[in-house]
């Protein structure tokens, strides 16, 4: 139920005001100082939080091959990612106008269908800086629509909006409002993007892992009902600054698919989604609450 009193109202103010002066100082500072400030703070502040408790049971339970010290490590790191992520807003308008920044691989099949004005579905993780994906496909292919989870303060939520506004073609929340949106982009050829990694309480049930997690269907759903392909998009953050995005061959789910074929797609995408963990543990966000306790 959504709060609506004077006292949340007034915080909400509070929350707006210092978020927008906050990101005023951020957005003035070069892409590389508002980056190391982020991780600098993710690295400090993040173990002091209850997401460390969060994170570490996460990373025992989904890679118990690891030892204490490799997971410790990892946390560190994932910290120190989520750190830098949050402060990039700020400047991710400056990060995709440098040349070389974000280097992109595997768009040109996007590319072809937007010429053709035929939809797709797309989908990604919280890895790396999964933010950087919208404005990098704009450039060389279409503006996307961002299916997204609206935050709490809806004052945040709208500056937010206006950050993405230059490069997406539509913010879809999540809910009935954003499927009706979702329905009208894919009617018109448009793609969508999904962040298909968050805990959800409903849903299918779906290995990530070895441990069952609920599991979004809309993915597999939205693309068997328009027959689009779905495409994998993998985000990494590299030594040197740099952003690569690599949009991977894509899936073909059967159109008009039964729930069997619904639970089969969403059961390849979860485990495409552990190979790019696996690959980098310490740009994913581990202290995400994805698994039921």
């Amino acid at each position: 139920m959504r709060e609506d009193n004077q006292p949340t109202r007034l915080r909400h103010h509070l929350e707006a005001g210092l978020a927008r002066v906050v990101f005023a100082v951020l957005s003035r500072l070069a892409p590389d100082t508002a980056s190391a400030f982020g991780g600098w703070l993710g690295r400090r502040i993040g173990p002091l939080t209850g997401a460390k408790r969060t994170a570490e049971r996460n990373l025992a339970r989904a890679l118990p091959e690891y030892d204490a010290l490799s997971r410790k490590r990892i946390l560190e790191e994932a910290f120190e990612n989520f750190g830098r992520t949050m402060m990039e807003y700020a400047v991710l308008a400056k990060i995709a106008a440098e040349p070389g920044r974000i280097v992109v691989s595997g768009h040109e099949a996007l590319a072809e269908l937007a010429v053709r004005d035929l939809p797709a579905v797309l989908f990604c993780a919280h890895l790396g800086n999964w933010e950087v994906i919208p404005p990098a496909l704009a450039r060389l292919s279409q503006a996307l629509t961002i299916v997204y989870r609206p935050a709490n303060n809806p004052l945040v939520d709208r500056m937010i909006a206006d950050l993405r506004a230059p490069y997406t073609a539509g913010m879809a929340p999540k809910g009935a409002m954003g499927a009706r949106q979702m329905l009208k982009a894919l009617g018109t050829g448009e793609h969508v993007i999904m962040v298909v990694d968050q805990k959800l309480n409903t849903g299918m049930e779906i290995p990530f892992f070895g441990r069952g997690a609920f599991t979004g269907d809309a993915v597999a759903r939205f693309a068997m009902r328009f027959d689009c392909p779905v495409f994998p998009v993998r985000t990494e953050r590299l030594e040197d600054g740099r952003f690569k995005v690599t949009v991977e061959e894509a899936f073909h789910f059967p159109k008009d698919g039964t729930d069997d074929d619904v639970r089969a797609a969403l059961t390849q995408i979860n485990q495409r989604l552990e190979e790019w963990i696996r690959a980098r543990p310490g740009q994913w966000l581990w202290m995400h609450k994805r698994w039921p306790d």
